[in-house]
């Protein structure tokens, strides 16, 4: 009776399970659902799966192709400097410079009026001809000195340069955040394709066990908690593997080996790209000269006019010949009121927040990548215990297949695929570290901006 009552409960969880998983995958298509209950089970059926999933662990072992782990090389092409935007934000400083230049100050000004005063029969003397006219025409060429390029010639120059580069940075920080999301994406696609590989013939390996189980359950010589064990690790890998690859993109594929490697950052010269490549630091700096640049700028001779003029002008009588004067002079506009001085110091006050920003910013960059570097070194010797786990477990898989197929009494089937299953997890684990550790590599790489970051690094196999 507790047999029956214990079978009863084995089900109804089971079929609970089943249910959730169901309703788990009605969106998806990526992982087949299986049932979790097995029917009619024979021991020769189950037995002759452990014989055939040996066959092909054996194989996979035995092939294992070794290659080298994706690294940030895979992102360095699309994060090389823009050609195309480069030139354009050339040839746009070099338009703003020649229009400077061509800022002269020269002006032409002219008039031509007729007066009233005659036709309206005011005030005018008829013995002189030349003391009354009625028309007149003027033109006039002035300097406007302290509005032209001549005046503060560098410091204007300086200031189109300045605002194009500020521009730039700015432009090229917002593109270069779609490229790091691409860059990421790269990656972890990369290191997701040999995970899943993994993933798939850890499943395979549960899908046998948990057939045993179930078999040996019916025997009564497991437990439940074993099943239900088996049951969870199976429906964890169909999650995982659902969110990697489709199992047809991994099907018959070989089992790939990634090489294990620690790897050494050379710090001082990574904090010294930091300060020189850091999109933000850098503009910084240029805004910081833009802001001396308008100091200089900002002073009372842009504000007064000073303009020496030649005028010509002719007038047209009725009784005498049209006269022509030609005047030299000056004209000059002092304003009663000289803002330049709060303006410059309005200017120093935002350059030093500029300044202070700046350092600020600088410090937690760096401590930023300080703590890259830390768990880079943490996960660095995570890879060498996991790598001698796998060595480790390589080794005793070899020992043990020996020793089972030299069994005349013959060996727990179960025993054995779940020692292949601790190796593929332990080749699992090491490969999600490398990725991890590529993936704050690549943080360090968004936060210098510093695009030859392969050359800092130097990258040793595991031995």
């Amino acid at each position: 009776m507790r047999t029956l009552h214990k079978h009863i409960t084995l089900y109804i969880i089971l079929f609970s399970l089943f249910s959730a998983r169901v309703t788990a995958q009605t969106d998806t298509t990526t992982v087949p659902v299986k049932m979790l209950v097995y029917e009619n089970l024979k021991n020769e059926d189950v037995l002759k799966q452990f014989e055939q999933r040996f066959a092909e662990m054996d194989e996979l072992l035995e092939n294992t192709v070794v290659v080298k782990g994706p690294n940030l090389a895979l992102g360095e092409d699309a994060l090389a400097p823009d050609a195309v935007i480069d030139s354009l934000y050339k040839e746009k400083e070099a338009w703003e410079t020649k229009a400077f230049r061509r800022r002269t100050g020269l002006e032409l000004a002219g008039q031509a009026y007729g007066r009233l005063d005659k036709a309206a029969s005011l005030s005018h003397d008829d013995d002189d001809p030349y003391s009354s006219y009625f028309a007149k025409f003027q033109a006039e060429v002035g300097w406007n000195f302290f509005n032209s390029a001549f005046y503060q010639r560098n410091a204007g120059l300086a200031k189109i340069r300045y605002a194009n580069e500020l521009e730039h940075i700015k432009a090229s920080k917002d593109k270069n955040k779609a490229v790091y999301e691409a860059a990421e994406n790269l990656l972890t696609l990369e290191y997701n394709y040999y995970i899943a590989i993994v993933l798939h013939h850890e499943l395979k390996n549960i899908d046998i066990l948990n057939q045993a189980y179930q078999y040996t359950l019916e025997q009564d010589k497991v437990s439940n908690e074993k099943l239900l064990e088996t049951i969870n690790d199976k429906m964890q890998l169909e999650y995982t593997l659902a969110q990697t690859y489709d199992i047809q993109d991994v099907e018959g594929e070989p089992l790939y080996m990634l090489t294990p490697t620690v790897i050494a950052i050379d710090s001082t010269r990574l904090f010294e790209e930091v300060d020189k490549y850091n999109p933000d630091l850098r503009a910084s700096y240029v805004e910081e000269n833009l802001l001396n640049t308008e100091k200089k700028l900002s002073n009372y001779g842009h504000q007064m006019r000073l303009s020496p003029f030649l005028r010509a002008s002719t007038y047209l009588r009725d009784n005498a010949a049209p006269s022509t004067n030609v005047d030299l002079g000056v004209k000059f506009t002092f304003p009663l009121y000289d803002e330049s001085a709060p303006k410059r110091r309005a200017l120093e006050a935002e350059r030093q927040l500029v300044v202070e920003g700046r350092e600020a910013l600088g410090e937690q960059m760096k401590s930023y990548c300080r703590l890259r570097l830390d768990r880079i070194n943490r996960i660095n010797k995570a890879i060498r215990t996991e790598a001698f786990h796998i060595e480790q477990l390589g080794k005793f898989v070899g020992l043990r297949k020996n020793a089972y197929l030299n069994q005349p009494q013959g060996y727990n089937y179960i025993l054995r695929l779940e020692e292949y299953n601790e190796y593929l997890k332990s080749m699992e684990r090491m490969y999600k570290l490398m990725l991890n550790r590529t993936l704050a590599l690549l943080d360090i790489q968004k936060t210098t901006n510093y695009n030859q970051l392969q050359s800092l690094i130097i990258e040793t196999p595991v031995k």
